[in-house]
């Protein structure tokens, strides 16, 4: 549940009470309420929200100091940051004997605290909606761009979130398998831990659940069925899914160029995937073909790296072969310039959509949001800049953006190089309709690393549905269909100008 700073009083002593007086402290178990939410140019933002994260310290930190770990672990903060953060009580050391100092070595009866402004990445504002119920099943129609659960940066804006604030008479659920953030359809959620575990077990038996995804592929597919039998290795390090050949060696033919980055004395694990494939149709361009795809089995990325391996990758998938723009391939780059000794006026709110979505912040805001001690406001130390996004290629993360700052250079244009500057990696169809988003000035946090922006830099959003989508699941006693995305008709043919090889 969430809890009042000023009524936790003795267990915050060292924050700056005037700063964060009657400020909301969230914590992984506080529940998701639709005031939380923002949406803005066909897209849901959540509103910035103070957070408490709580970790036990891992046999690898032990005999290191707090500051060190979150340096090492946690290195989208600088070093100046943690220390910043300890000296104010927001990093700080539960546990163990006698008053913590941030040259106190960690061991195994410390726990580590981190309070912090947290802001969310987008999604597309698209409905999740409830597909079909039985006793102990929820089958939902995962919308493209959300993760199904809590993960990296995301925690309001995923499906378990949204599902539980819009159905709490469900009580907790419990995910019995999980879709990529990019990838859209049916998505089945047990209502008790033993339905998640039995349905579990199910899907991943061969032949218990006949599993049905559609795919939109590069080329026109053969008419013929075929069936694809390759053992696969997931690497965590990269992210990515190997081809293995039969001897159990890297097929270099379908690394795509990647080298797995496995830890020291580990290697690649290679496991069964198969997959069948039948041709539903092929565009009226020739381009791309409509493919049905039955996986036997459920490795990760097993229907995106067998589709490469036949040669027709999904269309839009970058990773495995794709040429259409799709999740990894536009990127829109937010600069957010960083001046620890400059004051600021407040932020430029010259585009539309700034107004737009600070006034939807503010008009869900009541009173008690707003800090009570805004005559003692502390200085932002961070320079606010007016940016200007920039939508450039996947591959040119080297090249300079240009930026308009209010302060520092009298307005004039300035290049702000990738190596000095927080880059963010948002992915964005429209990127100049919310790339620009700030915070209200009363919301903002000063020792927020986010703020002003209301988007998190540095952190990727898949904002391009994957053109692979799940479509039915079916066991012996239960069937579930979910609707087909625009892209999965068979009418449709993709615009000329998202593909990269025309």
């Amino acid at each position: 549940m969430p809890f009042s700073v000023l009524g936790r009083a003795a267990n915050f002593r060292s924050y700056r009470m005037p700063t964060l007086l009657n400020k909301v402290v969230e914590s992984a178990e506080t529940p998701a309420k639709s005031e939380d939410y923002i949406k803005v140019n066909g897209l849901r933002l959540v509103k910035p929200y103070y957070f408490d994260f709580l970790c036990s310290v891992k046999k690898r930190w032990l005999g290191k100091t707090i500051i060190d770990v979150f340096s090492e672990e946690f290195a989208s903060r600088p070093r100046s940051y943690y220390q910043e953060a300890f000296e104010d009580g927001r990093l700080r050391i539960e546990g163990g004997k006698g008053t913590a100092t941030a040259d106190t070595l960690l061991n195994g009866n410390h726990r580590m605290r981190h309070f912090i402004h947290r802001h969310e990445p987008p999604v597309l504002n698209l409905p999740l909606e409830v597909v079909a119920e039985t006793q102990d099943l929820i089958a939902v129609h995962k919308p493209a761009s959300m993760p199904v659960h809590a993960c990296g940066q995301y925690r309001k804006n995923t499906v378990m979130a949204l599902l539980q604030m819009g159905r709490p008479d469900l009580g907790k659920l419990f995910p019995v398998h999980r879709l990529d953030k990019p990838v859209s359809g049916l998505l089945l959620i047990a209502k008790t831990a033993a339905a998640a575990k039995a349905v579990g077990t199910q899907i991943t038996e061969p032949g218990a659940v006949h599993k049905t995804y559609i795919a939109r592929v590069l080329g026109s597919f053969p008419d013929d069925p075929i069936a694809v039998d390759r053992q696969l290795a997931w690497d965590s390090g990269s992210n990515h899914a190997f081809l293995m050949e039969a001897e159990g060696s890297l097929s270099q033919k379908q690394s795509m160029g990647r080298v797995p980055e496995v830890g020291q004395n580990q290697e690649l694990q290679a496991k069964e995937a198969q997959t069948g494939f039948r041709l539903l149709s092929v565009a009226s361009d020739a381009c791309t073909s409509l493919v049905e795809c039955q996986p036997k089995t459920g490795r990760t990325h097993q229907i995106r790296v067998h589709l490469s391996f036949l040669g027709h990758p999904i269309a839009n998938d970058s990773q495995y072969g794709g040429t259409y723009k799709g999740p990894d391939q536009v990127r829109t780059y937010i600069t957010a310039a960083r001046n620890d000794t400059s004051s600021h006026s407040g932020p430029s709110t010259s585009a539309n959509a700034t107004a737009a979505a600070s006034q939807a912040i503010r008009s869900k805001t009541t009173q008690q949001d707003i800090d009570s001690a805004d005559q003692h406001q502390t200085v932002n130390k961070r320079q606010k800049c007016t940016l200007e996004a920039a939508l450039i290629s996947h591959h040119a993360r080297g090249a300079s953006i240009s930026t308009n700052c209010d302060q520092g250079n009298g307005g004039h244009e300035t290049e702000v190089k990738d190596s000095n500057t927080c880059m963010a990696e948002n992915q964005n169809p429209v990127a100049s309709n919310y790339a620009d988003l700030l915070v209200p000035d009363d919301l903002q946090d000063d020792m927020c690393m986010n703020c002003p922006r209301l988007i998190p830099p540095g952190y990727p959003t898949d904002m391009h549905p994957l053109w692979l989508h799940a479509q039915s699941y079916t066991s012996a006693t239960w069937s579930f269909v979910c609707s087909k995305p625009e892209w999965a008709n068979a009418e449709w043919t993709p615009p000329l100008s998202s593909c990269g090889h025309h």
